[in-house]
Order: structure tokens, then sequence, then C-alpha cells
């Protein structure tokens, strides 16, 4: 693991995005960003892990079923992405001339892709949907762990415009939730490990596609041409752990700190969700605001 110190040097970033009015900088906060729980058991578990190369295919879709949503049979093309972030680098290109949508308090890194490479922040939640847009959608969602307000209607729409959405479902495997995923307009899912176990920095995710597009990430997960390292740690985590073991080992400690700080628990178990407005400098742009604990159970914070 790369020491805290390293983790935590971000000012310049933030200076960046508070600079282009994007999102405020509150990853050094107590209870600011959004962190995996460096349990002590996935941390063993990590420094036990043989540094093998794993299979390509075999862990996709292990990954797949582990994951363990019904809708998921829906895409059938799967590849190998760094993180869910990669996965978003491709869809820009595919759509980039298109209008990007999102919702406020949204992941910061498509508040930069839409300054830099589309005509800027057209918040969903401010203006009605349009055909020429592209919809970019976390779910659960990034600045509450709930599902967004409106997500099904959304969904709706865009299959009434035609508009291609993709879905992150970064935090699903912090949850309980099944989601349904039949819609027409979703061409893509991905979602990743680094939220559920303490691989954020072995860039582990997957991207699942409704039909084959030929692309450059296609191409080079068709050679092998991926950290091979990174899937062999992440088909060792599969095989150890389920996919609810952190919400189910969390969840009482979860409840515990929200009643501690009168907020409510958010469905993504490292949350609270202050919707009393009492923690407002963790504001990311939404009606709410969201405290991480991940820092605080594993001590890194004391």
């Amino acid at each position: 693991m790369p020491p805290l110190t390293w983790v935590l040097r971000t000012d310049t970033l933030y200076n960046l995005l508070a600079m282009n009015k994007t999102l405020p900088h509150l990853k050094e906060k107590r209870y600011g960003g959004a962190w995996s729980i460096y349990d002590e058991e996935s941390l063993n578990f990590r420094l036990q892990q043989k540094h093998i190369q794993g299979d390509p295919i075999e862990f996709l879709n292990d990954y797949k079923d582990w994951i363990n949503q019904k809708d998921f049979d829906l895409f059938p093309h799967l590849s190998f992405s760094q993180g869910t972030t990669e996965t978003f680098d491709k869809f820009y290109l595919k759509h980039h001339t298109r209008r990007l949508r999102i919702i406020k308090g949204e992941y910061f890194y498509h508040q930069i892709a839409s300054r830099n490479y589309f005509s800027g922040v057209t918040w969903i939640d401010e203006e009605p949907l349009k055909e020429n847009d592209v919809v970019i959608m976390s779910c659960p969602f990034s600045d509450t762990g709930n599902i967004p307000v409106g997500f099904y209607n959304i969904l709706g729409k865009c299959d009434e415009k035609k508009i291609p959405v993709l879905l992150d479902l970064a935090y699903i495997n912090l949850t309980d939730l099944q989601l349904n995923l039949n819609f027409d307009c979703i061409e893509t899912v991905t979602t990743s490990m680094s939220k559920v176990f303490p691989l954020e920095y072995d860039r582990i995710g997957i991207r699942l596609d409704k039909t084959l597009y030929d692309d450059t990430m296609v191409a080079y997960n068709q050679n092998k041409y991926i950290n091979l390292y990174s899937i062999g740690y992440g088909q060792q985590f599969i095989g150890k752990f389920d996919n609810k073991w952190l919400l189910n080992k969390y969840r009482l400690k979860q409840k515990k700190m929200c009643d501690e700080l009168d907020v409510e628990p958010s469905s993504s178990v490292i949350f609270g969700i202050d919707t009393k407005n009492l923690y407002d400098e963790y504001n990311r742009g939404g009606n709410t605001n969201r405290l991480c604990f991940s820092k605080i159970w594993d001590n890194r914070v004391k």
C-alpha cells in the first residue's frame, strides 16, 4: 500500500477543481472522500496473496457472477478495465459529439470531462434530456450511496429519446441492492473492486457491454495486453470473500455511527447521509451531505 501521506497529497488537483468550479476539496477532512475500508482481514489477505498472472476470461466471468446482478446477462461482452475510470474515458470517446449529462453531486471525474471534452457541465436536474445527449449515472449514486432520485424515470426518458447511457456501479457491492437494468438505452455498465477491497491501486475493474463495440479496450483485451497480475489478485479475492462480506461486517457499525452523528444510513455501508444540513462542509453539490466512515473504522483517522 502507498503511504497515507502520498494518498492524501491531492492539493494540486483540488485547487484546479476549485478554480474551475467543480467540487470542493474534501478528501483530507475527517469524513471526506470515498475510501475503501482497510479492513484488517482483507489487508492481511492482501499480504498473503500469490503474485501470479490470472486468466482474463475466467476472471471476468467469475467477477460478473460474483457481483450478482440479475440483469447482467443483458451485457454479454466483457472487458478488463483499469478501475471504472478507463471505461469512462472510452465512453467519452465513443460519444464525444454528444452533450454529456450528469446529476448534481456526481463523481468529480465527469465534471472535469464535461469541462475539457464536451461543452461544459449540463445538469440533468436543471434541463430536460434531449436527443443528442449522452448520460452517465452512478448507481448507487456517488453523492448518497443510494439509488439516484428519479433513476428509473431518467432511464425511461433515455429509452424514449434513444440516449446512450453508461451506469457506474462502483458501490454496488457495498449494498444489497438489486437493480432493474432492462432498458434499451443502457449500453455499458462498469464497476471495480476499489471500494470493496484495499485494491484501489491495483486498478481491477470490469466493463460490460450490451453489444460489441470494437474499440481499443476490446483490442488489447483480446491480445491480453492488460495487467494479468492485478487479475490474479482479483481472482484470489473473489475466491476468498463473498460479495456481501463488507456490508454484513460493517452494517451495525454504520448504524451506530449514523445514530451518533444524527445522519441517515446510506444503502452503501461506508456512508452516512446528512439530510438536516448539520455537516454542510461535506456538501458535494446535491441536496444532502455525504460522510464517509472508512478512515475512522480502519484508524487512518483518530
